[in-house]
């Protein structure tokens, strides 16, 4: 999906500017160095970014060569909601921290260095057990590919 599309679903103004101070911080605490893009500041439009919400750093979406690549980050006990893609399939990886992920109603705890692969239609949440950064690898983001549970992000949940 294309950063213009997403524009409504993030916090804009000085609550984007302190969202993105404490994550940088955090960040460079653990000796990380991001790409140099604009990230998206993700409240998904539901208004209580800290509880739910992430901050996206898009490496890559290609959608000709097949392949999407960005950093995924998440604040203690903030989470990215339950949804799933009917297109895009996606690998994750754990580069800091731990998150309770949520998989088709099962609950794990995954921690630094752990892969963990979501199919297509596969259900998922992540949220943080402290603060964590996560590597995405998958297929295209694509627009009407996300699927939400809640229904108040997008149009009936799809965004």
């Amino acid at each position: 999906m294309a950063e213009l599309e997403r524009k409504d679903y993030q916090i804009w103004g000085e609550e984007r500017k302190e969202a993105l101070k404490r994550s940088k911080e955090i960040i460079e605490c653990w000796g990380i160095k991001m790409p140099l893009v604009e990230p998206q500041v993700l409240d998904l439009r539901l208004g209580n970014f800290y509880k739910v919400g992430l901050i996206e750093y898009w490496i890559a979406n290609n959608e000709k060569e097949g392949y999407c690549g960005k950093f995924l980050f998440v604040f203690d006990h903030q989470t990215c909601p339950y949804h799933h893609h009917n297109f895009k399939h996606e690998t994750f990886f754990i580069l800091k921290g731990k998150v309770k992920m949520i998989i088709d109603g099962k609950e794990t705890i995954k921690k630094e260095g752990d892969v963990l692969t979501m199919g297509q239609v596969t259900d998922h949440s992540f949220t943080g057990i402290g603060p964590a950064l996560l590597l995405e690898i998958s297929k295209p983001c694509q627009p009407n590919d996300n699927i939400f549970e809640n229904k108040k992000i997008g149009e009936n949940g799809i965004l």
